[in-house]
């Protein structure tokens, strides 16, 4: 534990063990179990320094209290299931922003009528992270699947409780349908890409984030934007960054960092489920300076240092790429024969 704060190192293991994505590089089997060698490295790209298994072992023993079950090199939460109440404020939930519930296309209408999502005989509503996890669920059983897109985030800020299992799915009593997006009228799914403008000329990264006004203020952002009509994901990066930023110098990604979703409402009202599209992206020179796109609201470009860069981020849904951007960065780093932080 030489140099490890371990009460920082056990809310990061409760973090990393509780929002792991059961489909991603970094998540439990079927039972909710985590290899310890996994939840070591995971760990050890969160908080940016070395973790060990032993030091796993340690902060599991002395700090975790009942959170937790170790059994022959794995680890689990040990509750059964974990109550996600409501959020106490606008800050990032226990929950992902967007979870999606199987069901019949047939049973649409009645829950709509209702203007509650509920499971039929009156228990729990089934939810899952992954929509196409959902889809694999939904098709299976029924020859007139849906999957609808639950805006989990927004309905526990507004009180809804959500309970979590070991195994990654979640449950509600009900969910009122104004936080199912695609039952609401006038739906639309959004796709973008941007990425994070990554230089290490220094020797080490240090990454370029934009300060973007909007109508609840001003935040620090990744940039980013709409794809166009056939335009491939990485490309759109690219070019959103160079228009945003204002870069002249050529632009390459060099890793892929998945994608993020959220439901938002446009100005008029109308919900929206953006999937954006995120990418480490480098410079082939140095660049001078930036030009931000004011037209878009852009007031501002600057580089940051890797942790000031993760704690400057304004947006909720951004945190969840983190974990995929440290992992990157640390991959990227030793394929250069650089530091990563």
């Amino acid at each position: 534990m030489a140099g490890l704060d371990p009460l920082r190192l056990s809310r990061t293991l409760a973090y990393l063990l509780r929002h792991a994505d059961p489909g991603g590089v970094f998540g439990p089997d079927p039972d909710g179990w985590f290899e310890m060698v996994d939840v070591a490295a995971a760990a050890s790209r969160a908080i940016r320094r070395p973790v060990a298994v032993e030091d796993v072992h340690f902060t599991v023993a002395r700090f975790g209290g009942s959170r937790f079950e170790v059994v022959s090199g794995r680890i689990r939460v040990s509750s059964a299931r974990d109550a996600v109440g409501p959020a106490p404020g606008p800050g990032p939930g226990s929950v992902p922003d967007i979870l999606y519930h199987a069901t019949l296309g047939r049973l649409v209408p009645p829950i709509v009528g209702r203007g509650q999502l509920v499971a039929a005989g009156g228990g729990p509503v089934h939810l899952v992270r992954s929509e196409g996890h959902a889809w694999r669920v939904a098709w299976r059983q029924w020859d007139d699947p849906v999957v609808l897109y639950v805006d989990a985030a927004r309905a526990r800020r507004e009180g809804v409780p959500f309970t979590r299992t070991r195994a990654g799915q979640y449950y509600a009593r009900s969910i009122p349908v104004r936080h199912v997006l695609n039952l609401r009228e006038g739906f639309a799914e959004q796709a973008s890409a941007g990425g994070f403008l990554v230089d290490w000329s220094a020797g080490r990264p240090r990454l370029a984030l934009i300060r973007v006004i909007r109508r609840a203020g001003a935040t620090w952002e990744v940039a980013k934007g709409k794809m166009e009509a056939g335009e491939a994901p990485a490309a759109a990066a690219v070019r959103e960054v160079r228009e945003e930023m204002g870069v002249e110098v050529p632009l390459a990604v060099s890793r892929a960092l998945g994608s993020i979703r959220y439901g938002f409402s446009t100005p008029e009202g109308q919900p929206r489920l953006k999937t954006i599209h995120l990418f480490l992206i480098e410079p082939s020179g140095p660049i001078a300076d930036f030009r931000p796109s004011t037209r878009e609201g852009i007031e501002a470009v600057r580089w940051f240092g890797v942790d000031e860069a993760v704690q400057s981020l304004g947006h909720p849904s951004l945190r969840s790429s983190i974990g995929r951007l440290l992992a990157a960065l640390d991959d990227r780093a030793a394929e250069l024969g650089l530091a990563a932080k």
